[in-house]
């Protein structure tokens, strides 16, 4: 208990750090909101006017204590350029990214776990091979080659998905559903990837182990074997690894979301970072930072659960 507080302090002291030299990173950047809503019709007197409306002339420090309040009550801020509170802009966005993340989730990572032990009890078995260099050759695309060529199969040559996102952000999850599934197969693909070959080398490991060995000898039978020896071993390396893979799913989504179209939390980080919407990317850059520490912190929970050397070293 003392070293999940001593993380969990860590991890806040962490995001209130990186909070402040996000806030003053971002405030650095050239333009406002002001001059983002006037654009290039916006005087020098009307720019003026917006910012001393909005309190962008004040000092920073003074901006920087305004902000961190309104944070602490829940309030993300207001964006100008958009003339709506941030947090009923970013909510419907969080939600389709989550959705797109949870299908994505779901697809790949039972399966890469399941086949990555297969391969990994069987490295020399051919369709292993084949599996293998075709996972490496994914890992090595990038995001829109994989996506364009999934537009291509499924929404051109087999029209079974749609292959551009026309159903707006705050679309209710039933009509979101038809434009997911193109997104999460080309996020899914990836992270199948990471994840498979991971499990597969820590099979191999984990299988010529003594205790494994022991247990073969003492006549257990192999899938017992498999159940409550190898795969409990093998898993805390996939479990660090799809922590990072499930942070990406909600915070790497970019390049998918900008090739569908599909209006999730990436497509609004590309547009507000277009339209020079600070009060925006701010808000965007901390959920990315939160949900980082959160799955750090909940993947070195479970590494404990799931391996007893390193409950042992708390004693």
């Amino acid at each position: 208990m003392k070293n999940l507080a001593r993380k969990v302090i860590f991890a806040l002291a962490t995001f209130i750090t990186l909070a402040i030299v996000s806030f003053l990173g971002v405030d650095a950047l050239p333009g406002d909101g002001c001059t983002s809503l006037l654009g290039r019709f916006g005087t020098s007197a009307k720019i003026e006017s917006c910012r001393q409306e909005n309190h962008l002339n004040d000092p920073v420090i003074i901006r920087l204590k305004d902000w961190s309040s309104d944070l602490v009550r829940g309030d993300l801020g207001y964006s100008i350029k958009r003339d709506e509170q941030v947090l009923k802009i970013i909510m419907p966005r969080i939600r389709n990214t989550a959705l797109m993340g949870a299908v994505a989730a779901v697809l790949a990572f039972p399966s890469a776990i399941a086949v990555g032990l297969m391969l990994g009890r069987y490295p020399r078995s051919r369709i292993g091979k084949v599996i293998n260099q075709l996972s490496v050759i994914t890992m090595t695309l990038p995001e829109f080659v994989i996506a364009t060529v999934l537009w291509l199969v499924l929404s051109i040559w087999i029209p079974i998905f749609p292959g551009v996102n026309v159903v707006p952000s705050n679309a209710t999850i039933l009509q979101l559903m038809p434009n997911v599934w193109l997104p999460a197969l080309t996020l899914a693909a990836v992270i199948f990837a990471h994840s498979m070959r991971t499990m597969r080398a820590s099979v191999a490991n984990v299988q010529t182990m003594p205790f494994v060995e022991s247990a073969r000898l003492r006549g257990t039978k192999e899938r017992r074997t498999i159940l409550r020896h190898i795969v409990p071993a093998a898993l805390p390396p996939v479990v660090n690894v799809i922590a990072i893979d499930g942070s990406w799913l909600l915070t790497g989504t970019f390049v998918t979301e900008a090739v569908f179209n599909y209006q999730g939390l990436g497509r609004l980080a590309i547009d507000a970072i277009s339209d020079r919407d600070t009060a925006l990317i701010l808000p965007i850059v901390l959920f990315g930072l939160a949900v980082y520490l959160a799955t750090s912190l909940i993947a070195d929970m479970s590494v404990r659960l799931l391996d007893p050397r390193q409950r042992s070293t708390e004693h």
